[in-house]
């Protein structure tokens, strides 16, 4: 059986380097902190070290063989910035990984720095009094000192290596040769030396040192003394690239860095005398490292990120066994799932009737054709949406007018909303918006529409499970003639796609069922268990047998559609009924951790924050001021994304999109939508979505926009 190798620090570029050089030999888990990624014949797992119950939950789950504690903060300008951060990674990570591996007996290998000396002598020995020159070096010796008191059979690995970077971090090698490559010129200190290693001989002397038992400080390093100007050299001649690019200086030229030692060399005699070996030369080990360019060892061409998306679907067994049962055993479509899942949702939000169709688009579509909206008609709704809003009032060949949201709800902003219907006499309905799932105020819709005699449909696509000021469901049709829901995958469950509209109108509900199907209808069967459905029938001398409905008759009565949803989808979606109180609190509390953590930001907010209780949460939604944060909205969105972190905007206003300004429609008109467009961002949020996970997300946010 292969021996098993737990890796932290799982996404740096030691750690990535180090499974790919065991993966064949080892079973290997890499455990992720700041970045999602994946590489085959490789587990991984994110994972916080924050606790050593944490750490013992985590070796418990794996029970590696050995671990390797890579995770650090090794970025000396930033260990200087945040000293308490530094301590809280180089330290305290350290010793409760340290903790943990000693109470469950595991082996831990802690790689540690060549930063830990002044830099006046040459070749530092394990034994030399440890001298920091910065808080790096600092807090990498009292990493140090704390798994030695807490893990006495720890090894302790002191190096400096080179290997392949990743597409998403390059490596000092990456570095210099992009920049010769790029035929632009590289500066490389003449007077900071160290003994660099290659990544994958440093994995072989560790590994070997493992096999011995070996505890207490190595030093594992290359034998040759190098300037980081001969290095860059070396390594030019290695790859046959343009010499005379590489500029040898001063540190003392760089005198914003954090002071560093200048000589950073190590010895490795205690190593070479405890393994019996000697380290390849250095330029030995740079043919090496010019072989793994294009081969499987190399992490460029083996990780690959993979993105936290802002949204996504749930399935789980229950759902799979579900759908599988329909295609054994069911009808594909307008079988009984559909009228099932209708019932599930009338029941849930409490409306009278439902009507599942094949998406929130259709719904809204033949909500505009059952209120029998047309031409000549206007109808009011926000800016703040999906274009399929305000498209389906153009189907039907009626105009949409918009009113601006409301900076805190950012939905319709009610106070304007009686001023744009007494300023037309052609306004016939209102399409509110429950924007990422909170709702608006519904009561006082009603009582302007009421008012003026006006129809309303609301857009809950957003907001299946959310709750009315009262306390009711959204969906019940108290305040509306008719709801709209949508299925789509990152909705609050998933259907594959689908829609769904609610009414407590009979007449309403009756039209829908025929216009959802071309216009056609069957009368009782189509409408079971509504006895006067025979009476809508229009040639009864042809549709009725001794009294009675030929059972093949049908008559096209309106031109419908054809936005019918399969039992296939509706087995789904009942399926992921019976979990939607589950998705939405789950939701509910990712939303409230992303409030706690943004609340202390300076650079950014997040919003609706106030309708957390009756928010269904679809989308979180975020105000970043990239001004400040010195990045583009694209720029931040890259480097979310090359973090492993998936971000999406909500909306592109409708009002600026060019089929609408050929329309005459102008963004200026709707100050507060131009504005919160300017800076929104949504973020992740999803049932799935884990604790780990969302601190990474978390902290990545926090990085971007700390200035």
């Amino acid at each position: 059986m292969q021996k098993k190798v737990l890796i932290t620090g799982g996404s740096g570029l030691l750690a990535v380097n180090w499974a790919l050089s065991i993966r064949d030999n080892y079973s290997v888990v890499l455990l992720l902190h700041n970045r999602k990624i994946s590489m085959q014949g490789v587990d991984t797992e994110v994972a916080s070290l924050n606790s050593s119950v944490q750490c013992c939950t985590i070796l418990e789950k794996h029970k590696p063989d050995v671990v390797i504690h890579t995770a650090g903060l090794t970025s000396i300008e930033r260990c200087e910035q945040d000293p308490e951060l530094a301590h809280k990674v180089n330290v305290d990570l350290a010793e409760n990984i340290a903790v943990a591996c000693n109470e469950m007996n595991i082996k831990l290998i802690h790689i540690s720095t060549d930063h830990l000396f002044s830099g006046d002598n040459q070749m530092a020995y394990e034994d030399n009094r440890v001298e920091p020159v910065n808080n790096y070096a600092k807090t990498k010796h009292q990493g140090e000192l704390k798994v030695q008191e807490s893990c006495k059979d720890a090894l302790i690995v002191r190096t400096n290596f080179f290997g392949w970077g990743t597409k998403y971090r390059q490596s000092f090698s990456d570095f210099i040769l992009n920049r010769l490559r790029e035929n632009q010129p590289v500066d490389l200190f003449l007077d900071v030396f160290f003994t660099p290693i290659l990544i994958g001989e440093l994995v072989k002397k560790v590994h070997q040192l493992i096999d011995l038992d070996a505890n207490g400080v190595f030093n594992v390093v290359g034998k040759e003394r190098l300037s980081k100007f001969d290095f860059g050299v070396k390594l030019a001649k290695c790859f046959k690239l343009n010499l005379d690019l590489i500029n040898g200086i001063n540190i003392d030229d760089k005198s914003k860095l954090t002071k560093r030692p200048k000589d950073m060399s190590l010895s490795n005699a205690k190593l070479c005398k405890a393994l019996q070996c000697e380290i390849s030369s250095t330029d030995e080990q740079l043919q090496n490292f010019k072989e793994q360019e294009g081969d499987t060892s190399n992490p460029l061409q083996q990780v690959v990120i993979e993105v936290i998306p802002y949204g996504k679907h749930y399935v789980d067994e229950d759902d799979i066994e579900a759908v599988v049962d329909v295609l054994r055993n069911g009808m594909l479509t307008q079988g009984p799932k559909v009228s099932e899942f209708e019932n599930k949702v009338a029941s849930y939000v409490g409306a009278k009737y439902a009507v599942a169709v094949s998406s929130g688009t259709a719904a809204l579509h033949l909500a505009c054709m059952a209120l029998e909206l047309g031409k000549g008609d206007e109808v009011i709704t926000s800016p703040n949406t999906f274009v399929a809003t305000s498209n389906s009032i153009l189907y039907v060949g009626a105009k949409p007018v918009f009113v601006d949201i409301d900076e805190q709800t950012l939905n319709i902003d009610i106070e304007k909303l009686e001023q744009v219907i007494t300023a037309s006499k052609n306004i016939k309905a209102i399409f509110p918006v429950h924007f990422a799932g909170l709702p608006c105020d519904m009561e006082r819709i009603k009582q302007l529409a009421d008012k003026h005699n006006l129809l309303i449909v609301e857009d809950a696509a957003h907001a299946l499970g959310a709750f009315y000021n009262n306390g009711s469901r959204v969906g019940n049709c108290q305040y509306s003639d008719i709801t709209t829901f949508s299925f789509h995958p990152v909705k609050g469950i998933a259907a594959g796609e689908g829609g769904m509209i609610t009414t407590n109108s009979k007449q309403i509900y009756l039209q829908l069922l025929t216009l959802r199907s071309h216009g056609i209808t069957k009368g009782n069967f189509e409408f079971p268990g509504i006895s006067e459905a025979d009476d809508t029938l229009v040639n009864k001398k042809e549709a009725l047998e001794d009294g009675r409905l030929k059972r093949w008759y049908y008559e096209m009565q309106n031109l419908g559609y054809n936005y019918r949803v399969t039992d296939i989808q509706c087995a789904l979606a009942v399926s992921q009924m019976g979990k939607v109180d589950l998705f939405l609190n789950r939701r509910r509390q990712i939303a409230k951790r992303y409030d706690k953590a943004f609340k202390v930001l300076a650079n950014i907010t997040s919003l609706q924050v106030h309708g957390r209780n009756q928010s269904s949460h679809h989308i979180y939604v975020v105000s970043v001021d990239f001004d400040k944060i010195g990045l583009s909205r694209h720029q931040f969105m890259q480097q979310l994304s090359e973090r492993g972190i998936g971000s999406q905007v909500h909306y592109i206003p409708v009002l600026m999109q060019p089929y609408y300004q050929t329309l005459g429609y102008k963004i200026n008109n709707y100050p507060v939508t131009k504005k919160y467009y300017q800076n929104t961002l949504s973020i992740p949020l999803y049932y799935g979505l884990s604790d780990g996970e969302q601190k990474m997300v978390i902290n990545t946010i926090k990085a971007l926009t700390t200035i």
